[in-house]
C-alpha cells in the first residue's frame, strides 16, 4: 500500500510498492510531472513508458501528455450566421459563372440576394464561420472518451449588438466553445452569409461581414485570450485584416503555440497573396490547409505550376504547392495538407513524413462546413500526437460525416460515430518515420494521384453525383 511522505497543494509524493501497473497509474496526478520513488516489479513495465535505471528503488518520471490536460485551442475568424438556400444550378448561373468559393458583398447586395434566393427555397439559419466551425468540431470531437485529446476551445471575433449576435453567442457556447466575442457599438449588424446549395451538394457563398470587420487589432481583445494556448487556428479570411492576423499569430508563437491556417477559397488566394506570403516567410504558420482548387490557384499566382499543368494536371499542382509551402525558402510550414474532395486528401511534412487517405462512400446532403470539419478532425488527431497518415484518415472521417448533415452542424449521433471512428484510427500504433513507413505513405499518395489522373475511376461528387446519391467522400470543400 502506498504511504504519503510529503504533500503540497494537491500534489502528493508517495513511496509505492506494487506489482500492478494499474495500481501505479491510479496514483498519477493528471497534468503534473511527478518523480515518484517506488518499488516496481519489472514484469509490470510492459505497458508503461518509462526509463528503468534499477529494478528496485528506481525513479520513474511521468511527463504530462495531451490526454492528461485539456488542450487550449483558440479560433480566429468572423462569427457568421449562415443562411442556407437550396437553389437550381441554372439559377446559380445567374449569380456567378464560377460556382463554389466565397466572396464578400455589401449589405444592400446581401439583402437583394437573400430576397432572390427566398424565391427558390426556404431559408435556414445556422451559426457558422470557418474558424468557428473548426473549433466547434474540435470541441465536440473531444467530448467523448478514448484516445482523442481533450480540448478547451475559444473563439475570438466581433458581433453586432443585435439579436443575431446574441443568438450566435448562445449557440456557440452550447457547442462547448467559449465565445470571446466583442460587441460592436457602431450599430453595424452581425455578420451573415448566404450559402447557395445546388443539387450536387456544392455550395457557393456570399458574405456580408458587418460588425466583424471592426475587430482590427489584438489590442481590442480581452486580457488572457491567449492564456494556455496550444493552437491558434485562423481562417483564411483573416488575411483581409493582416495586422490582426499577424498580431495574434505572434502572440500565440510567443507562448509556444502552434499556428494553423486554412486558405478558405480560391478567390482569397488570388486577392491576399502578399499578406499570406508575408506571414509564411516570417515563419508564423505551422500547418496550412488548402483544397485542390486553392492549391492550383496558389501555383498560378506564384508562377510555380509545372509547365502545362495549370488545367490538365491538378495532381502536379498539388505537389508543387506543397513543395513550396514546406520549403525553408518558401512557405516554411511544418505540415501542408490538401483535401481532394471525393478523392480524399494528401499531407506532407517538412521532415519528409507523408500521409494520405482515400474517401468514404456516403450520401451527400450538402458540402457546407465539410472542409472545416475535415480540418477539425485532422487537427484533433494531430494534437493527440498522431501520424500524418492517421490525421488524414481522421480528417476524411470528419468530412464524410459533415456532408451528410444540413449546414455546418452535426447532430449528436454523428459525433458519436465520428468519435468511435477516430478512436479506432488513433488506436493503431503510430509508425516511427523510416524508409518503410515513408514508402508506404508514398504508395498511398501515388494511389490517390492515379485516381486524379485522366481516366481515373473515382467519382467527383461536385460534378457527377446529385444530392442523395452514394458517393466517395473524403473532405469536400
Amino acid at each position: 500500500m502506498p504511504c504519503p511522505v510529503a504533500a503540497q497543494g494537491n500534489l502528493r509524493v508517495l513511496h509505492i510498492s506494487c506489482q500492478d501497473v494499474a495500481e501505479l497509474v491510479a496514483h498519477r496526478q493528471g497534468g503534473s510531472q511527478l518523480t515518484l520513488p517506488l518499488r516496481l516489479s519489472l514484469s509490470s513495465l510492459s505497458s508503461v513508458a518509462c526509463h528503468v535505471s534499477k529494478q528496485t528503488n528506481m525513479v520513474v518520471e511521468f511527463t504530462p501528455s495531451i490526454r492528461d490536460k485539456p488542450v487550449v485551442v483558440v479560433g480566429l475568424g468572423d462569427p457568421v450566421m449562415d443562411i442556407l438556400a437550396n437553389v437550381p444550378t441554372e439559377w446559380l448561373a445567374t449569380v456567378t459563372l464560377e460556382p463554389g468559393g466565397c466572396l464578400p458583398v455589401p449589405p444592400e447586395a446581401m439583402s437583394q440576394l437573400l430576397a432572390n434566393a427566398s424565391t427558390q427555397s426556404d431559408l435556414v439559419r445556422i451559426p457558422g464561420g470557418s474558424a468557428a466551425n473548426v473549433v466547434k468540431g474540435i470541441a465536440n470531437i473531444a467530448g467523448g472518451n478514448g484516445g482523442i485529446a481533450a480540448a478547451q476551445c475559444r473563439f475570438v471575433g466581433m458581433i453586432g449588438s443585435d439579436e443575431t449576435g446574441r443568438e450566435y453567442r448562445h449557440k456557440l457556447a452550447a457547442q462547448g466553445v467559449e465565445p470571446l466575442l466583442l460587441e460592436s457599438e457602431s450599430g453595424a449588424p452581425s455578420a451573415s452569409a448566404v450559402c447557395l446549395v445546388t443539387p450536387d451538394g456544392q455550395r457557393t457563398m456570399r458574405t456580408c461581414l458587418g460588425a466583424s470587420l471592426e475587430l482590427k487589432s489584438s489590442a481590442q481583445l480581452p486580457a488572457g485570450w491567449v492564456d494556455g494556448c496550444r493552437l491558434l487556428h485562423a481562417e483564411g479570411y483573416c488575411l483581409y485584416r493582416p495586422q490582426l492576423a499577424r498580431e495574434m499569430m505572434e502572440a500565440a508563437r510567443e507562448r509556444g503555440a502552434l499556428v494553423s491556417i486554412d486558405l478558405a477559397s480560391f478567390e482569397l488566394v488570388r486577392n491576399c497573396k502578399d499578406a499570406l506570403l508575408g506571414l509564411l516567410q516570417d515563419g508564423l504558420v505551422d500547418l496550412i490547409f488548402a483544397n485542390e482548387e486553392e492549391a492550383v490557384t496558389l501555383c498560378q499566382v506564384l508562377g510555380i505550376a509545372p509547365s502545362g499543368s495549370e488545367t490538365n494536371d491538378p495532381e502536379a499542382c498539388v505537389a508543387a504547392a506543397q513543395r513550396f509551402l514546406l520549403s525553408p525558402l518558401g512557405g516554411r510550414v511544418k505540415v501542408a495538407v490538401t483535401s481532394l474532395g471525393a478523392r480524399g486528401c494528401v499531407a506532407r511534412g517538412a521532415d519528409g513524413e507523408q500521409g494520405a487517405s482515400p474517401a468514404s462512400r456516403v450520401m451527400v446532403v450538402d458540402t457546407i462546413g465539410a472542409g472545416d470539419f475535415f480540418t477539425a478532425g485532422f487537427l484533433s488527431a494531430y494534437l493527440g500526437g498522431a501520424s500524418l497518415q492517421q490525421c488524414c484518415a481522421a480528417g476524411c472521417a470528419a468530412g464524410a460525416e459533415a456532408v451528410q448533415a444540413v449546414g455546418a452542424e452535426l447532430p449528436p449521433a454523428a459525433f458519436d460515430r465520428l468519435r468511435a471512428a477516430m478512436e479506432a484510427i488513433l488506436a493503431t500504433k503510430r509508425t516511427i518515420p523510416g524508409p518503410a513507413a515513408a514508402a508506404a505513405a508514398a504508395a498511398s499518395v501515388a494511389a490517390l494521384a492515379a485516381a486524379l489522373a485522366p481516366g481515373g475511376s473515382v467519382a467527383t461528387a461536385a460534378t457527377a453525383c446529385p444530392t442523395g446519391t452514394p458517393v466517395a467522400v473524403g473532405a469536400l470543400v
